[in-house]
């Protein structure tokens, strides 16, 4: 079951999904599936974090009237670098990965896909306003910076709260037995 994070739908279901026919074709390509092999956020893949970006592009560019599957199809590409930004070495010279992995998704997927202009948009600027030179052309452009990094909040803020409720939990759980004595 594919599913974004905090949505319980099943984005693998194409009988239940407008989302995955939008999709379909990306899910099911060996370089989409590659992202499945890199850490993103937190314990986040790459692959899910596009997985939750897309699903919500959709959703935001659909309930705005806007192109819902510029959104999907942009959102599931948008961070196609194929490399792990965490270990990855980079030349001498070479920009953060924050400034230069956009160009290096776009390039990516126009090697392996054909993009419209307005998903080559969506791709290239998804991290303004990081990348200040490179402004959002589109409304979509606009939906997919907010949207990733909403999802980008989610995938590491949540993890980290959860452990921070668990070990209150357990301290909390400490004082109890001490106060039974």
């Amino acid at each position: 079951m594919l599913n974004a994070i905090g949505s319980k739908v099943d984005l693998s279901d194409g009988e239940a999904s407008d989302y995955h026919y939008l999709v379909a074709d990306l899910l099911e390509s060996k370089t989409v599936l590659q992202m499945r092999e890199y850490t993103h956020h937190g314990d986040t893949t790459c692959f899910q974090h596009c997985l939750n970006v897309s699903y919500y592009n959709y959703k935001v560019c659909r309930f705005f009237s806007l192109n819902e599957r510029a959104g999907a199809r942009a959102g599931l590409l948008h961070d196609l670098f194929l490399y792990d930004w965490h270990t990855y070495k980079r030349p001498k010279g070479e920009r953060l990965h924050g400034f230069t992995h956009a160009k290096a998704a776009l390039r990516n997927v126009r090697e392996n896909f054909y993009v419209s202009d307005l998903e080559s948009d969506m791709i290239e600027k998804h991290m303004f306003p990081l990348n200040i030179t490179a402004l959002p052309k589109y409304r979509e452009t606009l939906v997919i910076v907010l949207v990733d990094k909403y999802c980008g909040l989610l995938e590491t803020v949540i993890p980290r709260l959860k452990k921070l409720s668990s070990l209150f939990v357990k301290i909390g759980a400490g004082f109890g037995k001490a106060s039974a004595k």
